[in-house]
């Protein structure tokens, strides 16, 4: 392990696109110190991009918490935004501090990991990447046995940020990260790297508890039961240990390189308490609070008003009612009085069985007007628009099913296919129509909800493309029925049926 050496404060291995549209890598000093030039981190791999912000943003909110400077409402945000660039000499004056914890692969505190006993037996490294097939993981795409995989350091670094914000439960008894199962991750998005990073360090403090150390600085190993954490731990939290073990080899050129294939990893630290992480919508029905999570065949854009406009709005009847709170992130960014600051947001989602397995990914990108933001009541507009969406795409599918006859072999399942598959165009229309819905309802004056009308012309557009697109959806699906007696007046009657529910849907 000593002949081989990978400090992640000097070497390039984040990702960054210049103003120019050019992606090149920096070691994370040079990546701060060059923050407010800098557009934003790229890579092709949302979980790695989201876990490189986490990460930077551990590592910033840390060094300010050692310099007695940490955030602890807008106004410090504000604050830090007026600079406009970060202050070297307080992350060297950090690092200091900190002493030899950002070698990869350091002889006694590599980066982001642990010296493990030669007894853990070694491990490939795909158990890291979902993508490659390990253990008992499907075979989709790449076909070639897991211990042919192997990365650069530069990429091995990279796979460890995705550590705390998305690791999974795992069997033997490893759990998730703090998070539990993935949620969907929002980041507001500054003009450039520096206002990012800003715009997402956390505030709340009531959560924390403890004196637990951010990863690099943790001196304890992980493999306990945990009750409390402080928000720096939290951002870097060690679900697992881990040790790369790197060897000789070849890159693509064929020159000599480090690569690492090979890793030992074990049970980490288990959550036994809820965390509230600041980049994550919440939902909470009762006594029962859980993250807003990415669901098979629903776009992100569906759930917008859970990330970025509800905040204490409770939906529902009796014991059915649901309170939605967005992102403390997204909170802070909106009550900031600047209007010099491009109203962005990008989400991050990994989709799961609630356990071990890893179904997709995704990243989006919405363009949020600060109007929406900073008025509950007109964000309100916007989900009860969403709602009325929702009754649209479940009159579609039930008045398309009921072309089907009743008493007909199969009827449960009769047409679910073409039910799904004209869900799934209609849903793909309205995403198109949905920023122009923000937009329109953006310019309303906050007093607009008082008046029916006002909103009425507001959202016409919205509504009368849910009623074309699903009418739409309807006839592609009739038209190849039977033409039977029978048929037609199944057809009647279900065209009938979606045109009440619209209009209800609609009024």
């Amino acid at each position: 392990m000593t002949d081989f050496s990978f400090n992640v404060l000097a070497e390039a291995w984040v990702p960054v696109a210049r103003s120019d549209g050019v992606v090149t890598e920096l070691g994370v000093l040079s990546c701060l110190e060059q923050a407010h030039e800098l557009v934003e981190i790229k890579d092709p791999c949302p979980i790695v991009e989201f876990g490189l912000y986490r990460l930077l943003v551990a590592f910033v909110l840390d060094a300010l918490i050692l310099a007695d400077r940490r955030p602890r409402d807008r106004y410090d945000l504000e604050e830090l935004l007026d600079e406009g660039s970060f202050d070297p000499h307080l992350f060297h004056e950090y690092v200091q501090a900190c002493g030899n914890v950002f070698d990869l692969f350091d002889a006694e505190r590599p980066f982001l990991q642990m010296v493990m006993s030669p007894a853990d037996r070694p491990k490939p490294l795909a158990g890291l990447f979902p993508v490659i097939p390990s253990g008992i993981g499907a075979i989709h795409w790449h076909h070639y046995p897991e211990d042919a995989w192997e990365v650069s350091p530069a990429e091995a670094a990279r796979l460890l940020t995705t550590i705390a914000p998305f690791m999974t439960a795992g069997g033997q008894g490893m759990s998730p990260s703090i998070n539990g199962a993935p949620g969907v991750y929002v980041l507001p998005v500054g003009r450039n790297l520096y206002e990012t990073l800003v715009l997402n360090l956390p505030l709340r403090e009531g959560q924390e508890g403890g004196d637990g150390a951010v990863a690099w600085r943790n001196k304890s190993a992980p493999g306990q039961e945990r009750t409390e954490a402080t928000t720096v731990e939290a951002l870097t939290w060690r679900p697992r240990r881990i040790q790369l073990l790197p060897t000789a080899g070849a890159d693509a050129s064929r020159e000599s390189a480090v690569r690492v294939g090979r890793m030992r990893f074990a049970k980490g630290d288990s959550t036994r308490f809820r965390w509230i992480d600041a980049n994550l919508a919440y939902q909470y029905e009762g006594a029962r609070v859980t993250p807003v999570r990415m669901r098979e065949n629903r776009s992100l854009w569906r759930d917008a008003g859970a990330f970025f406009l509800l905040n204490d709005l409770q939906h529902g009847r009796d014991n059915a009612r649901v309170l939605f709170k967005r992102p403390d992130v997204i909170e802070n960014a909106f009550a900031l009085d600047r209007h010099d600051l491009p109203s962005r947001v990008q989400l991050y989602a990994m989709r799961t069985d609630m356990n071990m397995k890893v179904f997709e990914w995704q990243k989006a990108v919405w363009a949020v007007p600060p109007a929406l933001g900073r008025s509950t009541r007109l964000g309100a507009i916007v989900v009860q628009e969403l709602e009325r969406a929702e009754k649209a795409a479940w009159a579609l599918r039930v008045s398309i099913k009921a072309l089907f006859p009743r008493e007909g072999p199969g009827a449960r399942e009769a047409l679910a296919g073409i039910a799904d598959r004209c869900e799934r165009a209609y849903w793909q229309a309205m995403e198109s129509r949905f920023a122009s819905l923000l937009r329109y309802v953006a310019a309303l004056d906050p007093d607009a909800p008082d008046d029916p009308e006002v909103v009425t012309k507001a959202t016409s557009e919205w509504r009368e493309a849910i009623s074309d697109v699903a009418t739409e959806q309807f006839e592609f699906a009739a038209k190849d029925m039977d033409s039977d007696g029978d048929a037609l007046e199944r057809l009647v009657k279900a065209r009938g049926r979606l045109m009440a529910n619209l209009r209800r849907a609609l009024s």
